[in-house]
């Protein structure tokens, strides 16, 4: 780039001492006299360029935290306090080993901390993962032999309580059974032993009548507590079955389900069961990992914000910067069209004069105008992979973009084209040094030189200019050329007096 800028200057200067000795040729006289320049068709590099200033930047600055991933940071965090800070975790940082402004590559411990508490939940996460991984091999595998012949047991367990029960029932209501009939007939031996007293009265005294419906009395009493009995023994005899009925329904379909196997709706459970244990162990892993905070790119350190022996803080530990960097700038929107990501640009840096390869990796499709108004302009980012030694991040550099390019070809400057798009022609000059036109075919056209693809060989001199000695003025071009700029090859410049 910079040796692009000395060539066009030089260009520039031989043009000017061209057109002086056109205006005065030595030993020349006052008279009238018109002149032509001329330049010769070249073998040449043909490039059309975009030029823009900008700001050098890193490509990425990072809030690095205890417990948390890398996060890329944005223009609007705050370095030393932003970052995610999301892990529960306690961290008391026992060491650091870098200081802002610090070189570090990728991979680079930058600081460590206490990671009891993580290992801990590491721990405890894969136990819940292997248990969850267990029960879902279980219930996918089904029932062994051992586990059907238990299940079965249980059944054959339950019908046996069941005829107990039954059989207990039975001969309690034997028994309560026998216990009424006896305290019935108690009763009717003591109304029998009553009548028979009042047969034989007046023998038998009062007394021994009231003794003996005293007894009918008491004889009915016990039989009525014994009816209660009865019932309540009756009832809790038939509960007991109904509890033994019930036991062997439960046992039975207990069997069926555990030989029928598990239901899909249980494997799907068991399945998302494992799913969340896996990830709560990746988790609990990536947290542990992350007890060492560890630099994702070649750069530097910007700030630290911890001290070892005390707890990080919940936001950013440490921020860092890439040392890879590259150029935000603004194109105006009559360039915009010519823009395409992955485009060359030449990348100059403004305080050192030292200059670098890039690629436009970022066209932005929403313009700006300037706060007067005026042309709108569009941001674009230019990346230097490879940036130049001591360049730093807020610089200014200048850029240019290559748009359109061709190599080893036939040129003449643009002044020289005369005509409009499709049908060029320049002017050469004949052997009277008089200018003639001639058609040419040309390809691509640049504000300082024209690809020409026949028309002309190499080495022909074309004119591009003519100057008068009696105006003393020098008029670039002809009509219809129209492109202004230098690009003039000093060497093949030429004032021909007809």
């Amino acid at each position: 780039m910079r040796l692009r800028l000395v060539g066009t200057l030089l260009l520039v200067i031989v043009g000017v001492a061209a057109i002086v000795v056109a205006l005065f040729p030595p030993g020349g006289s006052g008279g009238s006299s018109t002149r032509y320049q001329t330049a010769a068709a070249t073998r040449t590099n043909v490039v059309q360029q975009i030029v823009a200033t900008g700001t050098i930047g890193p490509v990425a600055t990072y809030d690095l935290a205890f417990g948390s991933p890398p996060v890329l940071a944005t223009a609007s965090s705050s370095n030393a306090s932003s970052g995610n800070g999301t892990s529960t975790v306690s961290w008391r940082v026992t060491n650091v080993a870098v200081t802002p402004g610090q070189a570090i590559a990728s991979g680079d411990v930058l600081a460590t901390a206490d990671d009891s508490d993580a290992q801990l939940a590491l721990t405890v996460a894969r136990a819940n993962l292997d248990s969850a991984r267990a029960k879902l091999s279980s219930d996918k595998g089904g029932l062994s032999a051992t586990d059907k012949a238990a299940a079965k047991l249980s059944v054959t367990q339950a019908k046996q309580a069941l005829s107990q029960a039954r059989k207990s029932r039975t001969q309690t209501t034997r028994q309560n059974n026998l216990k009424l009939s006896q305290q019935k007939a108690a009763v009717r031996a003591a109304r029998d032993q009553l009548a028979a007293d009042k047969d034989a009265s007046p023998a038998v005294p009062s007394a021994q009548l009231d003794q003996d419906r005293a007894a009918i009395t008491q004889a009915e009493n016990e039989l009525a507590s014994l009816r209660l009995q009865i019932d309540q023994s009756n009832t809790q005899a038939d509960n007991q079955v109904k509890s033994a009925e019930n036991q062997v329904t439960s046992a039975q379909y207990a069997y069926k389900s555990k030989i029928q196997g598990a239901t899909n709706a249980l494997i799907a459970s068991d399945e998302a069961a494992v799913a969340t244990a896996e990830q709560a162990v990746a988790s609990a892993q990536a947290t542990v990992e992350s007890a060492s905070l560890v630099s994702p790119v070649d750069g530097v350190v910007v700030s630290v914000d911890i001290s070892a022996g005390v707890d990080a803080p919940s936001g950013a530990a440490v921020v860092v910067q890439s040392d890879a960097f590259e150029v935000s700038a603004s194109v105006a929107e009559s360039d915009l069209p010519s823009l395409k990501r992955d485009q060359q640009a030449d990348v100059t840096i403004t305080a050192t004069g030292q200059a670098a390869g890039g690629k436009v990796t970022e066209i932005s499709p929403i313009g700006s105008a300037g706060t007067g108004g005026g042309v709108v302009s569009y941001p674009i980012v230019v990346s230097l992979p490879t940036p130049p030694a001591g360049t730093a991040s807020g610089m200014t550099a200048q850029v240019s973009v290559t748009t359109a390019s061709a190599s080893d070809v036939l040129a003449v400057p643009s002044i020289a084209l005369v005509g409009g798009a499709g049908s060029y022609s320049v002017r050469v000059l004949d052997g009277s040094g008089n200018p003639q036109l001639v058609a040419v075919q040309v390809g691509l056209v640049t504000s300082s030189m024209a690809e020409i693809q026949s028309g002309i060989s190499e080495g022909t001199d074309v004119v591009v200019g003519t100057s008068s000695t009696r105006q003393g003025t020098t008029t670039g071009g002809f009509g219809g050329g129209g492109f202004g700029g230098g690009g003039l090859d000093g060497g093949n410049l030429r004032a021909v007096q007809p």
